[in-house]
């Protein structure tokens, strides 16, 4: 037998590590002296003190060193969840990797303006709702308010509840910049659902994921906000997964002073 000194020695395992292995039950001595206290190892479990060592430069945490120890005893079975663990590894590593990027992208972003470094991007996913929406083409993007005032005076006519959040969203339907026959919808989500008349919807529509960048002040900045975030995807190895939209959090209803309008801007993504 050999002594606790002598063990790590030849095991190159430190005595604190191995005193830590025998309370979790990894690698427990041989014998025990009950007078002095002294732990006594045996040359035959060297290979197992090895196997740990092994298995620990893969990242493998000791619960699982322990599990892999008493329950994977033959090749085909340890490979198989060796296997496993090699996967749930290489999402770990594909997950650091986007979250590196989106550190790199961002780092270079304020580098590039001290204007954009006042954005802040981000992946959100927008729960499912229902809403009550209408639309309808405008010929200039000033003119957006009249598609507010128009569903407003709808809703008026109607007994809605609306959600809290009532994501107050703004969606463009045209493929890519046009300047005139604008195609906008605009829609409130509501408690319940609701009957449609000729002129507004009540529907539900899906989740999505997007990315969001939310700014503070007037609708001049916009371009300057799409721009950015159209950037963003482009960097961080997203495509763009359905027509752009914005939430009014403050809008001209409520906030006269444009300084003080709250706007975030929407892409829906998915992974290239």
């Amino acid at each position: 037998m050999l002594k606790i000194g002598d063990f790590s020695a030849l095991s190159k395992i430190s005595i604190f590590m191995l005193r830590h292995y025998n309370e979790i039950g990894l690698l427990i001595p041989v014998h025990i002296n009950q007078a002095t206290g002294y732990r006594y190892y045996s040359e035959e479990q060297l290979p197992i003190a090895n196997r740990i060592q092994a298995l620990k430069s893969m990242g493998l945490s000791l619960p699982i060193i322990k599990d892999i120890l008493s329950e994977y005893n033959n090749e085909d079975s340890l490979k198989r969840y060796l296997r496993l663990q090699a996967s749930q590894k290489k999402e770990e590593i594909e997950t650091m990797q986007k979250q590196l990027l989106l550190l790199q992208t961002t780092i270079k972003g304020l580098d590039k303006s001290w204007y954009l470094s006042r954005f802040s991007i981000a992946v959100k996913e927008l729960p499912e709702r229902n809403v009550i929406s209408y639309r309808s083409t405008i010929s200039a993007y000033d003119q957006e308010g009249a598609l507010w005032k128009k569903l407003s005076e709808e809703i008026e006519k109607q007994n809605l509840q609306f959600a809290n959040p009532s994501y107050n969203i703004a969606i463009f339907h045209n493929e890519g910049f046009v300047e005139h026959q604008i195609d906008v919808e605009v829609q409130r989500a509501v408690v319940g659902k609701y009957k449609s008349t000729g002129i507004v919807k009540s529907k539900s529509v899906p989740a999505i994921t997007a990315a969001t960048l939310t700014y503070k002040g007037g609708y001049i900045q916009l371009s300057q906000a799409n721009e950015a975030i159209a950037n963003w995807i482009s960097e961080n190895g997203y495509e763009l997964d359905g027509p752009i939209f914005n939430i009014y959090h403050v809008s001209p209803e409520t906030e006269p002073d444009p300084d003080n309008l709250i706007t975030e801007v929407c892409f829906p993504i998915r992974n290239k």
